[in-house]
């Protein structure tokens, strides 16, 4: 697989296509399963790449956007590509460690540097690796916000985190970075937080901006801190039989429809941010901007040993010098 970040995330439009390849005459079903929900960035790219693509061909395939995890769970719709029931998914499990580890607290200053390291022979091997065992294939990004912090107190500094019960994703480096950074890190499925913050069960979460606000959980919420502690893209996954199925013509239209949904995701964030927060300030919460350089200092263990592990010394040395450079 190409390796540069314009193929990479072209290939996302190549999933949807590939449901309908070797099928002509017949208008082809491209079920693309996403977690954002309507109004987000994120499903308007979506819904945009459907567009692009049922127009581009002329009606041959017929692209349905499937939000808010319809389709099941990313383990689950992961394995509906490789059974071939879904065609395209978007989430934040790319299907193994060593791509989702560039989710490191702070290890990533932006998409590009994700971007460099997935064109490094280190980037071929992991997508072969991929390939091979979950038959799926990467095939790009689908840009999000990085993740801030809310709670039911206001976060001037990490000295206010101390204590608090903070739900995590279920993932040992979102709970290993919030306990480094003082908190008391709850893990639980996504669908449970909204609740878990009304009740009281847990003081708060993370999560991107659009999230919090298109989740509502700025309504159980006093403070949010934008302390961007990961950077982390949503990954576009295409099934890899159906990946194999595509005429080289068909992989073009789909490569050049994902650029341009992903280009347009890329505008609206900064766009929606600000509003979203601004909206969320009239609202009642206090939005803060703590110096990050706490948060980055009291990670750097997790950075390491988790890396390390991950990845083995030479490697995390290499990715870490990637991730650093100004892009």
């Amino acid at each position: 697989m190409t390796r540069t970040f314009g193929m990479a995330v072209a290939g996302l439009v190549g999933l949807g296509v590939l449901a309908g390849a070797g099928q002509a005459g017949a208008q082809t079903e491209v079920r693309y399963g996403l977690w954002a929900k309507e109004g987000e960035a994120q499903y308007i790219g979506a819904r945009r790449f459907e567009e692009l693509v049922e127009e581009r061909s002329g009606g041959r395939f017929d692209v349905i956007v499937y939000p808010g995890n319809q389709l099941g769970t990313p383990r689950e719709m992961l394995a509906q590509l490789a059974l071939g029931t879904t065609q395209v998914m978007a989430s934040g499990d790319p299907g193994i460690r060593e791509i989702e580890y560039l989710a490191l607290p702070y290890l990533m200053r932006s998409l590009a540097n994700y971007a460099a390291v997935l064109e490094t022979d280190l980037g071929d091997a992991w997508n072969d690796k991929l390939v091979g065992q979950r038959m799926v294939r990467l095939l790009g990004f689908m840009p999000r916000s990085p993740r801030q912090i809310s709670a039911n107190v206001v976060i001037n500094s990490m000295a206010d985190l101390a204590g608090l019960k903070l739900r995590a994703p279920e993932r040992d480096y979102y709970v290993q970075s919030l306990s480094a950074l003082g908190a008391n890190p709850t893990p639980m499925a996504f669908k449970e937080v909204y609740g878990a913050l009304q009740t009281g069960v847990v003081d708060g979460q993370e999560n991107p901006i659009e999230t919090i606000y298109a989740q509502k959980f700025y309504e159980v919420q006093t403070g949010i801190a934008m302390v961007d502690y990961i950077r982390k893209p949503a990954y576009v996954m295409i099934g890899e039989p159906f990946w194999q199925s595509l005429s080289e013509d068909d992989r073009a239209l789909m490569r050049q429809a994902h650029i341009d949904s992903r280009v347009l995701v890329e505008d609206l964030l900064p766009e929606q941010q600000a509003r979203f927060i601004a909206e969320m300030e009239a609202a009642g919460v206090t939005v803060t901007y703590p110096d990050q350089a706490e948060f980055v200092e009291a990670t750097q263990s997790v950075r390491d040993s988790l890396g390390i592990g991950v990845w083995g010394e030479e490697a995390y040395a290499r990715i870490v010098e990637i991730g650093q450079q100004e892009m």
